[in-house]
C-alpha cells in the first residue's frame, strides 16, 4: 500500500484543512540534490525540477479531483481505486501544494521556491507519499513541454501534439507515460495521466478559482 500511495498521490495537487501533527524538511536548491527525482527505480528514469519554479507571468489558482486507479499485485490486500482533493497555488517565484485525501484531512504540503523546497507530511501518511515525486507528475502534466523536455533526464523524451503528451524510453521507444490534457486552458478541465511503466493512471478534474 506504501508503494501505491508514493505513486498515486504524485498528482493530486494543493489544498487546506484542519491542523494536524506534521513533519518537516526543508532542502536548499544550491546545497543539495534535491531537485533530481527518481521517476522510476528499474530503468533509472529521472526527472531535474527547473531552477525557477514558474517562469510565466500568469497566477494559477486551482482546486481538483483527482481519481487514481492502479493494478494491485495482490487483490486480497485492499483498494485498487482512491479520490484526492487538491489545490494548486502558483505565481512568479512560488509554487504551493497541499494534499487532503478523500476524508478532508491534510496530508501533505509543498512550498517550493528558486531557493528552498519545504515539504510537511503529516505524521499518519509518514513514508506513504513521496512529495518530490507528486510534484514531477505535476510538473510533466502542467508545465510547459520546453520546460519539461529540458527537466527530463537523458533516458526519457517528450513529445506533445494538440492536448496529447507523449513520454518514452530513449533506448527503446517504449511508452513511458500518456498525458491527455483538456482542450486551450490545461489547469480547467479534465486531464489524464496514463503511467505505462508503474502501473496507474490518474483522472484529474481541475476548476479555477480567484486568488
Amino acid at each position: 500500500m506504501r508503494s501505491v500511495l508514493t505513486l498515486l498521490t504524485a498528482v493530486m495537487l494543493g489544498a487546506c484543512s484542519t491542523q494536524i501533527p506534521t513533519s518537516s524538511t526543508s532542502e536548499m536548491a544550491r546545497t543539495s540534490a534535491y531537485n533530481m527525482i527518481m521517476l522510476d527505480q528499474v530503468s533509472g528514469a529521472t526527472l531535474t525540477l527547473p531552477d525557477q519554479p514558474w517562469l510565466e507571468d500568469t497566477v494559477i489558482n486551482v482546486i481538483q479531483q483527482v481519481s487514481a486507479k492502479w493494478k494491485n499485485p495482490t487483490p486480497q490486500s485492499g483498494q485498487d481505486r482512491a479520490t484526492f482533493i487538491a489545490r494548486i497555488a502558483i505565481n512568479a517565484d512560488r509554487v504551493k501544494i497541499t494534499v487532503l485525501d478523500d476524508l478532508g484531512r491534510r496530508a501533505l504540503d509543498i512550498d517550493w521556491t528558486e531557493n528552498a523546497l519545504d515539504i510537511t507530511t503529516a505524521d499518519w501518511v509518514s513514508g506513504m507519499v513521496d512529495g518530490r515525486r507528486l510534484l514531477a507528475d505535476m510538473v510533466m502534466t502542467y508545465w510547459p513541454v520546453d520546460v519539461v523536455r529540458s527537466a527530463l533526464g537523458t533516458d526519457l523524451s517528450i513529445s506533445e501534439t494538440g492536448n496529447k503528451r507523449m513520454i518514452k524510453t530513449q533506448n527503446d521507444g517504449d511508452i513511458f507515460m500518456q498525458i491527455n490534457r483538456p482542450d486551450g486552458d490545461p489547469w480547467q478541465g479534465q486531464a489524464t495521466l496514463r503511467n505505462l511503466a508503474l502501473g496507474y493512471d490518474l483522472a484529474i478534474n481541475s476548476r479555477r478559482m480567484t486568488p
